[in-house]
């Protein structure tokens, strides 16, 4: 009862004082940033006035995406140890505009296992912008939700007055909840024209624990292992840059292998993930303006089977083969009309190529003796041009108007199965098969994108703004070409995590978002506020149905009026609307001389969806939530008690059978000490191990047999250490 009241105090505190960064996220005003933190900014839409939010975080742990977690809006949708979804405002995964050193990295797995924020690991990271609702044409793409921009450290270079420089940093971490830890490494060489950098880290894990055993306990998975939940990664980086006067040139050779990664939500386990990225930029400064240039190449091998926890006697192995190649060029100007007028126009081609394909099992001859495809010969293929016009009217008001078009066109080959028997025939026409390889499967898409921003500063402590943006979104090829209604098949094309079995739709059409925001953002000397409410209309958004029993196969009558168990479905226009708001904010209780300053900072976000055209729920709508963090700044000292807070989620979607999840608090001690070159930090996370499922983590498929009704639990009880030093 006394915690019940607590949290409900507090949740009346995020309400009435304040709620932006959290305790790892702002630093003393003593401590400049040095590399060994990550640079994290906010921006509500545009870069034209005081809108934007900067904070940092340090530079640890496995997964890149935790550094998202103290955006007011923004979450981690769980999936592999190295590789959980960014969640904004609603929306995630191929729905936001992710991209990773001017890259948006394709999804080259049927199941999303690898999202682009998995390929640069946290110690690479030297700086994220986020726009959580509206982004200026300049920087948004084939997505209709917010963007996410990932920038690895930048080069160094000597300065003018030293012949040379050098130097780097080491670090480590430790995880107890898994046995999780990692080591990286950084170093440099340089001259005042000529910089040479190499980077890599490890990361591995064991399966990790909940609090409390949440399934029935077998002689090799103890009752609250999580399991299909180990990794290990592996990243290396080679980046060579030149700098004359005010322009630069850089060029970043990139490699990641994943030899293994468990999926607790995913019916298949990762193998092997191998890529490579060529990425060269060039950025140049000039008395008119800028110059920007950009071109890349990234190359994805990827293999899926079953990890130990998934194999059985009766399905030993099922492997399972993806390789995409994306090949990119992107130029913008920006162009000084005069002191108040910024002129940004540009365009940007990119080329996608994708094979998916699942080679005969020997042991089983329902899948074989022919390989299986799932997508060959997949394309698609975009050429976009912009325009993006930023003007200062006076030192109270400021706009930003950007236009961007882009031409998208997509395509596949002919299909097959395992065997004529089960799959079907391609050489007859009525098959499944058959009809897939007969159809015109070439897809075009003229899609026009819309940004407007307006901004207002009445004083140096209040901004205002105004934003709109209408984005259109093709499409994505596993939208389109999944073509089997096999049972089997349509499990193995489910990047949801709902456990569903998932079939393509060639009669899709584009994703057209239109999005309102306001944002009032309020700051004094000793504290600040950022409200933010918006409004998201979706016209042909991407949902789903239950497959038509015309399609055949596991598409039964059965399959359309079943009210819990797995279900088998397609890809459907639908319209959609996703409204909701964000509060973030800071305020000093106290300052010491001896004891060092006191905050409490906090942030929270309620997200409503809603399908429009069946009447119900849209599915991964992350409930009320927010977290309070008691927060002291004591010389080189931070130490923080924060409580998170969940609501229950009640609200799911019946299509999806998708499972509700109970509300729950998590509290978390933590503590850094940061002097020089130093840097260690010590957390104690869910400390009072409370077992608790997460909202947006789906369903629990760990282990065989697979399961429907138990949702996936979060981890129990650990405790965090981390060491940098930088040299």
């Amino acid at each position: 009862m006394i915690l019940k009241k607590l949290r409900f105090a507090m949740y009346l505190a995020m309400i009435t004082t304040s709620v932006p960064a959290d305790a790892e996220a702002a630093e003393p005003s003593n401590i400049d940033p040095t590399p060994l933190l990550v640079q994290v900014q906010v921006h509500n839409s545009a870069e034209i006035g005081q809108q934007t939010e900067t904070f940092t975080h340090p530079a640890s742990g496995a997964d890149s995406s935790h550094l998202l977690d103290f955006v007011s809006g923004a979450q981690s949708v769980a999936s592999g140890g190295v590789s959980a979804l960014p969640y904004l405002n609603g929306l995630a995964s191929d729905n936001l505009n992710l991209r990773v050193d001017g890259i948006s990295i394709p999804n080259a797995c049927p199941n999303q296992m690898i999202p682009p924020l998995s390929y640069l690991p946290s110690s690479q990271i030297g700086k994220i912008e986020v726009y959580p609702t509206v982004a200026p044409v300049s920087v948004s793409d084939n997505a209709m939700g917010g963007t996410i921009l990932v920038s690895a450290t930048a080069p160094i270079f000597a300065s003018p007055t030293q012949k040379y420089t050098y130097g780097g940093s080491v670090g480590a971490f430790y995880q107890s909840n898994g046995d999780i830890h990692g080591e990286n490494l950084s170093v440099y060489g340089a001259t005042p024209h000529f910089s040479i950098q190499y980077a890599g880290s490890l990361s591995q894990g064991d399966n990790y624990q909940a609090a409390k055993g949440f399934k029935a306990a077998t002689s090799s998975i103890p009752a609250k292992t999580v399991g299909s939940s180990a990794f290990r990664s592996e990243n290396q980086s080679v980046t060579l840059a030149g700098r004359w006067n005010t322009q630069e040139l850089t060029l970043r050779i990139s490699h990641q292998h994943i030899p293994y990664e468990g999926y607790p939500n995913v019916r298949m386990d990762l193998t092997d993930n191998q890529q490579t990225s060529f990425n060269l930029h060039y950025r140049g400064g000039f008395h008119w303006g800028f110059v920007d240039a950009r071109v890349y190449n990234v190359l994805i091998q990827h293999e899926m089977n079953f990890l130990p926890d998934k194999i059985t006697a009766m399905a030993p192995e099922m492997p399972m083969y993806t390789q995409g190649v994306k090949n990119g060029l992107r130029l913008e100007f920006g162009l000084d009309l005069s002191p108040q007028d910024l002129l940004r126009t540009g365009i940007e081609v990119a080329r996608y190529h994708l094979n998916d394909w699942w080679t005969p099992v020997p042991s089983n001859r329902m899948m074989g003796p022919d390989t299986f495809w799932n997508i060959r010969d997949g394309r698609q293929n975009h050429y976009d041009a912009f325009a993006d016009w930023s003007h200062h009217w006076s030192p109270e008001w400021m706009s930003r108007l950007g236009l961007r078009f882009a031409a998208v066109d997509m395509n596949s080959g002919p299909v097959q199965g395992y065997n004529p028997m089960m799959y079907g025939n391609p050489a007859m026409p009525g098959s499944v098969p058959g009809q897939f390889n007969a159809a015109d499967r070439s897809r075009s898409f003229s899609n026009w994108d819309l940004s407007a921003i307006l901004q207002y500063h009445p004083t140096a402590a209040t901004a205002l703004e105004l934003g709109y943006a209408r984005n259109v979104q093709a499409p994505s090829l596993y939208e389109l070409y999944p073509w089997s209604s096999n049972q089997m098949a349509m499990f193995m094309n489910s990047f949801s995590g709902d456990g569903n079995g998932y079939i393509g739709n060639l009669h899709l059409r584009a994703q057209t978002s239109n999005t309102i925001s306001a944002s009032l953002h309020l700051e004094e000397s000793h504290w600040d506020l950022r409200v933010t409410p918006y409004v998201n209309y979706i016209q042909n958004y991407i949902g789903v149905e239950r497959c038509p029993t015309s399609l055949g196969g596991a598409c039964t009558i059965a399959n359309r009026n079943v009210e819990s168990g797995f279900v088998n479905l397609q890809y459907r226009n639908q319209n959609a609307l996703i409204w909701g708001v964000n509060l973030q904010g800071q305020t000093l209780l106290l300052r010491s001389q001896q004891w060092g300053d006191f905050f409490l900072d906090g942030k929270m976000a309620y997200t409503r969806g809603e399908n429009l055209s069946l009447d119900v729920p849209l599915y991964r709508i992350m409930p009320l939530n927010g977290n309070l963090t008691l927060r002291q700044d004591w010389g080189h000292w931070e130490n923080w008690m924060r409580e998170t807070l969940v609501a229950s989620k009640t609200r799911v979607d019946p299509l999806r059978n998708e499972l509700q999840t109970p509300g729950y608090g998590l509290l978390e001690l933590g503590t850094r000490y940061r002097s020089g070159p130093w840097q260690a930090s010590l957390r104690l996370e869910n400390l009072l191990n409370q077992l608790y499922y997460q909202p947006l983590g789906g369903v629990y498929l760990g282990q065989k047999p697979f399961v429907y009704g138990i949702p996936l639990p979060g981890p129990g009880r650990s405790v965090n250490l981390d060491l940098r030093y930088q040299f």
